[in-house]
């Protein structure tokens, strides 16, 4: 596999499109600078002493800016209420039947750990001020979101040429007519397996390795997210709500968590390709059907929402679809895409074993497969 020229051109081409993603980022990396260095000196958390330092710095455009963004703040989880934001989301999504007392149990749980966030202050965190907004969504939603895309497409096509090379080289024969060749599936799905797994490893060290020398962040790795300069943004219409994780976290750990759980989302892209190349026995074969089910799922994702059936809705989010369409939602609340907390993990871990029980049924097919 690895000395096939698609895998090598694939990752060279994934890594440009990164750098070129950093590259045009857009980033404002000075005042970035100026916040590292004016932290040292007053405090990491907006308080009336920090103001009071902060105006005693020379006086320069980033000081001015930095005044300016930090002027009457407050701790915004000291009497924050989950239950009336648990309301709000209803409101605005119009979400109806028994999907309502979901949401609002969720948003109930929610409470221990605003409580949490108020306590520590870490609404107060400055981070780089307004621009953490900004270097915290490139992070998540373009930086990331294209190494799991990248590495989800390349989980695909190799699952399906692991599966289905006897096809293409006119080897098959050879292949199923013998117990040992049939069992050679084994070894193919577990090197596959590693080559897309050395794909997403790699892909993403030398990312944010060419991020981080491009973009140092310093301290603002360790700055929690839930910051109030950070906001979760749901559409059609314009919702902005606190970013609110179910368990408090700085950009490194929701970073490094969102690595762990795209590694199971390409483990269960790569098997379920895998398997259907089995049972289709060619490599296009298998890419019409994972088309067809990836259609028909985001179809009937329209259609419940269209026609408001919001428990079939519920039902559509646990698939890894849905999961990667909301991976810039990850491990927050996540409105009215989740009726109970981390469900992103648990579904993630559900399909994984899902897939385990599939690759169990089809290997007793694959063993008693007739040749054509």
């Amino acid at each position: 596999m690895l000395e096939q020229p698609m895998v090598l051109l694939f990752f060279i081409a994934s890594l440009l499109l990164n750098t070129i993603y950093i590259t045009t980022a857009g980033l404002d990396q000075s005042y970035l600078d100026y916040i590292q260095e004016t932290e040292e000196k007053p405090s990491h958390l907006v308080t009336p002493v920090f103001r009071e330092k902060l105006s005693k710095l020379p006086s320069s455009r980033e000081q001015q800016r930095l005044m300016t963004e930090t002027a009457g703040l407050g701790n915004i989880f000291e009497n924050f209420s989950t239950e009336n934001l648990g309301q709000e989301m209803i409101d605005f999504f119009q979400i109806k039947g028994s999907t309502t007392g979901k949401i609002k149990k969720k948003y109930k749980e929610l409470a221990p750990v605003v409580h949490e966030l108020a306590e520590k202050d870490t609404a107060l965190e400055l981070g780089s001020a307004e621009e953490t907004a900004h270097f915290f969504t490139f992070i998540r939603n373009k930086l990331f979101y294209a190494i799991l895309g990248e590495s989800l497409v390349f989980a695909l096509l190799i699952g399906l040429y692991g599966s289905t090379s006897e096809k293409l080289t006119k080897t098959d024969v050879s292949v199923l007519t013998t117990k040992t060749g049939r069992k050679i599936q084994g070894s193919k799905y577990v090197a596959s397996l590693l080559i897309t797994l050395l794909f997403y490893g790699l892909i993403t060290i030398l990312t944010f390795t060419a991020f981080n020398y491009m973009h140092p962040l310093g301290t603002l790795w360790q700055t929690s997210v839930s910051t109030q300069f950070h906001l979760n943004v749901y559409v059609p219409q314009i919702l902005e709500i606190p970013f609110i994780t179910w368990q408090p976290m700085t950009l490194m750990s929701y970073t490094i968590l969102s690595i762990l759980l795209g590694g199971l989302l390409i483990i269960f892209c790569h098997g379920f390709n895998f398997l259907v190349g089995l049972w289709t026995d060619h490599l296009f074969r298998g890419l019409v059907v994972f088309v067809i089910v990836y259609v028909v799922l985001l179809g009937l994702e329209q259609i419940s929402d269209q026609l408001g059936w919001w428990n079939m809705h519920s039902l559509l989010m646990w698939h890894p679809i849905s999961l990667w369409k909301l991976q810039s939602f990850w491990f927050t609340e996540m409105g009215p895409y989740t009726t109970i907390p981390w469900q992103e993990t648990i579904a993630a871990v559900v399909n994984v074993l899902f897939l385990s029980l599939g690759g169990a049924l089809t290997s007793k097919f694959y063993v008693t497969k007739e040749v054509k």
